[in-house]
């Protein structure tokens, strides 16, 4: 994260801006990280269907489906941010079943795992579970600890989250802020093929909220199928949900509707009963997607056949009072519409009540798009009309999966062919320019990668957990993505004026700066300590426009060795500040 501010700002609060900003991201890979990927693991048989959570320090845990027991189980392991694996954790991962005779025995398995960070350097795991026969698929949840053990307050096969009877899948989850988590799925328990959204809090001491059935509360059940849920936080503790639903189908086809879970367990009063109607207009609207708008509610993508013959995205927002914005059409915004057909809608916030939304849109072979909606329902029109395309690879792009850049951007990982590739789009619609037209490919090699999914990690990067197959067997990798930040700071001189992240960072022997300017100009670039006190000027005087690199050997200015710790450095140009951490080890 940077500031800006004036040449004579006070560094003290520059220092306070960033603490309550948080960690950010390097601009370069740490020395630690291999080339192509960190193994998570490479134990026997494949490891498949990865998924990812933040530590809260700028690395992973990364949770999987394994296939190295006679039974599939469900394992996690943790990669700190200098790309190392935490050498607490086992080797190959931590199993989440804690009775050593349980990850052979348990009847059918544990499959399609899903984690949430748990606030503290752990996560809050679930999954669905075969163990009982008599009523078909459950799911259970899981706490591990950020030592890497299963935490001792939770059941050691895992917590049931619901043992309904019938199928209880398709699940989705959401931290509940306080380090637990809010699970809704799709349920069959009242009918065979039937199923309605129920949805479930799990505590963090491994107790289910005692204000909620032990199954489960109903969030709709209406007649009819709801069918594939998503969730996003409310922010308060609770949660907003959104599905594709089949009560009108003879009418109108499927259509998209969303409740509200309020942080004491319950469907939320205020909003109708069974849900709110964010789309029914006649054609069939599902398969949605959806993130925060940062105020309590959320918006809302989907793909829409309203015009015979196609499928386009669509979205609307709803607000935390469960009723539609009204500054947007009834019905949604649609927000693409270049392809004939587009698909599998997904978003996050731009930080301004907004959203980037992502899709896959087909035209003679499938292909990764993304446009930007305001948050005042209207598309951005800096963005092409249609939405963006992000790869111009004449490969079969699929499974995107998105993750903001803290910036108004995105960063979006999708498989293309045999590889997995990201690409980095700022909120101006502009791409980073460390990528190729096709996108970045993530570990080159004549192997089969696939199953991306990606945790932001602060500023502008990201870790990317994957399959691959270069060992024969399927196993599980991580690599960092690390992303230019935005580069306009406003208008006029300022424009195009930028300070990448440092990197290595943290760094033991020198750190790398980049710093562009639009034009000729007076350029100082200085190191400061956390006090304010002037350590080290790296760069000073005039510069042409472009871009330039120095480095930092962790020197003082009469060249003494820095102590291990948190410093800043500090690019000054026509009165203009931005500002970065380093972290230096020794």
């Amino acid at each position: 994260m940077r500031t800006v501010s004036g040449s004579n700002s006070s560094m003290t609060l520059v220092i306070a801006f960033i603490t309550l900003c948080g960690w950010t991201a390097p601009r370069t890979a740490w020395a630690e990280w291999p080339a192509f990927g960190r193994a998570i693991s490479t134990a026997p048989n494949a490891q498949e269907h990865p998924v990812v959570a933040s530590d809260g320090a700028g690395g992973a845990i990364v949770v999987w489906q394994d296939l190295r027991n006679p039974k599939i189980n469900v394992f996690a392991q943790h990669v700190v941010a200098s790309g190392e694996l935490d050498p607490r954790w086992p080797v190959d991962g931590r199993a989440l079943l804690g009775d050593p005779a349980a990850l052979a025995t348990a009847a059918g398995g544990q499959t399609a795992p899903a984690v949430v960070p748990d606030g503290a350097g752990g996560a809050i795991v679930a999954w669905q579970d075969n163990r009982d026969p008599l009523t078909a698929i459950d799911i259970y949840s899981q706490h591990v600890l950020a030592s890497g053990v299963l935490d001792p307050k939770w059941p050691a096969n895992g917590l049931a989250v619901t043992t309904a009877r019938g199928l209880q899948q398709t699940f989705t989850m959401v931290s509940d802020g306080l380090g637990g988590a809010i699970l809704a799925w799709q349920d069959g328990r009242s009918a065979p093929g039937a199923s309605h959204i129920f949805a479930q809090h799990v505590l963090r001491d491994g107790f289910l909220d005692t204000r909620i059935p032990a199954d489960g509360i109903p969030v709709c059940i209406a007649r009819g199928a709801q069918e594939f849920p998503v969730a996003v936080a409310d922010g308060i503790g609770g949660a907003i949900l959104a599905w594709q639903d089949t009560r009108d189908s003879t009418v109108t086809g499927f259509d998209v509707y969303a409740h509200h879970v309020t942080s004491e367990g319950v469907a939320d009063p205020a909003w109708p009963v069974n849900g709110r109607a964010v789309c029914t207009v006649t054609g069939d609207q599902g398969r949605a997607g959806i993130t925060s708008d940062g105020l309590h509610g959320a918006l809302i993508a989907w793909s829409d056949a309203r015009i015979v013959g196609t499928a386009h995205i669509f979205a609307h927002h709803v607000l935390a009072s469960g009723s539609l914005d009204p500054v947007w059409p009834v019905g949604g915004r649609g927000i693409a519409g270049t392809n004939v057909l587009e698909s599998r809608p997904i978003a996050v916030p731009d930080g301004v009540g907004g959203a980037i939304v992502c899709w896959q849109g087909f035209t003679v072979r499938l292909n990764v798009f993304a446009q930007h909606v305001k948050s005042t329902g209207v598309a951005d029109p800096v963005w092409p009309a249609g939405g963006k395309a992000l790869s111009t690879s004449k490969q079969t792009q699929d499974f995107a999966e998105i993750v903001t850049d803290g910036s108004g951007g995105a960063v979006i990982a999708w498989q293309d062919g045999i590889q997995i590739v990201t690409r980095h789009v700022f909120a101006s619609s502009a791409f980073d320019p460390a990528d190729s037209d096709t996108g970045r490919v993530l570990a080159d090699l004549p192997s089969q990668s696939g199953d991306p999914t990606l945790v932001a990690t602060g500023g502008s990067g990201a870790i990317v957990a994957l399959t691959d197959t270069r060992n024969a067997d399927t196993d599980i990798y991580a690599i960092q993505v690390l992303n230019v930040v935005a580069t306009s700071v406003g208008d006029g001189a300022g424009a195009g004026f930028a300070l990448a992240h440092p990197g290595p960072n943290p760094a033991r022997v020198s750190v790398g700066l980049r710093f562009t300017t639009p034009r000729e100009a007076a350029v100082r670039l200085s190191i400061f300590d956390p006090q304010g006190r002037l350590v080290r000027v790296l760069e000073s005087g005039a510069r042409p426009g472009g871009q330039h690199a120095t480095s930092w050997d962790l020197r003082d200015q009469s060249g003494r060795p820095v102590g291990a710790g948190l410093y800043f450095a500090k690019l000054e140009v026509g009165g203009r500040s931005l500002v970065e951490k380093v972290v230096t080890l020794r």
